[in-house]
């Protein structure tokens, strides 16, 4: 069924008056005759009767306008609902993110999100670079957010920021008494180190090996807090965020070993499909991003 002519059709059932329906639709009344029996030959059935006063329904005509009427309702709430997304008003957001930047530095970000736009559904799943970029490709996440090496083609990147990572350890390590500390003190050291996969974990292993530095026996940890707490608890030295150890490097949980030619500055990057367009609520979720960043918000702590 022709939808044009469904709103011929529609217009004059509304209006009862060919003149009318003409101005309502900006085309001649003659040209509307001719549209009206063109449907009305190719449905096989008269759906008005012409009356001098108008024109008045058939039987069919009423089974008709009642289908039309519901048909360009729905019309109505589809361009409406289009309007919302594109307004970012409503819709999802499906994010991925790397440990740092998904504990640190989105939460504050997300909340604002939500606040400004209550009606999007929001998700996001934080787990290892690998992981955030490969959901990239496959489309399961809109944005990605990684802190490590990318090994992935067809995806593009920003830096939106930049971290610092640090060796750290606990005040009472043994290193800490070493009146003179150099980077081959580390060698044969116990680490506490993330999964493989992880991008954090990539650029400590090159650093390391750049210094000539032995990695010791340590321990596999699956996100940065669990990592912390057995640094805090002395289970050997880890190199962390500094956005993820602000409260115990100040409380003297955590202290950093005097090796800044070990710390390593990496940048915070997003993530996102190459010739793919950004959804509009990704683009507000990107001004509110830079908005926080750009204001000193969080990441507190990074460099």
């Amino acid at each position: 069924m022709n939808l044009h002519h469904l709103s011929v059709f529609f217009a004059i059932a509304e209006t009862g008056s060919l003149t009318a329906s003409a101005r309502r639709l900006h085309i001649s009344q003659p040209a509307l005759s001719r549209e009206l029996k063109i449907f009305e030959d190719r449905l096989g059935v008269a759906l008005f009767e012409r009356h001098p006063k108008g024109m008045r329904l058939t039987q069919a005509g009423e089974v008709l306008r009642e289908y039309a009427r519901r048909l360009f309702e729905l019309e109505r709430a589809a361009e409406a609902a289009v309007g919302e997304i594109v307004g970012a008003t409503r819709g999802r957001l499906a994010i991925g993110a790397s440990n740092t930047i998904g504990t640190y530095v989105l939460p504050s970000v997300l909340a604002a999100f939500r606040r400004e736009r209550p009606e999007v559904r929001v998700s996001l799943f934080v787990g290892n670079t690998e992981q955030v970029s490969q959901g990239v490709v496959d489309m399961r996440f809109m944005l990605g957010f990684i802190e490590g090496p990318l090994h992935l083609k067809g995806l593009r990147t920003v830096i939106f920021e930049r971290d610092e990572i640090a060796p750290v350890a606990s005040p009472d390590h043994a290193l800490f008494r070493k009146r003179h500390l150099s980077a081959a003190d580390l060698s044969g050291e116990p680490l506490l180190v993330r999964e493989p996969g992880s991008g954090t974990r990539e650029l400590i292993a090159d650093t390391l090996r750049r210094h000539g530095i032995v990695q010791g026996e340590g321990m596999e940890f699956g996100n940065t807090e669990a990592l912390k707490r057995a640094a805090v608890h002395g289970g050997g030295i880890a190199w962390l965020p500094r956005i993820s150890m602000v409260n115990e490097l100040r409380e003297g949980a955590l202290r950093e070993l005097p090796l800044r030619k070990l710390r390593i500055v990496r940048p915070l990057m997003v993530l996102s499909r190459e010739g793919a367009p950004v959804e509009p609520p990704a683009e507000v979720f990107l001004h509110l991003l830079r908005r926080s960043t750009a204001s000193g918000g969080p990441p507190k702590g990074v460099v």
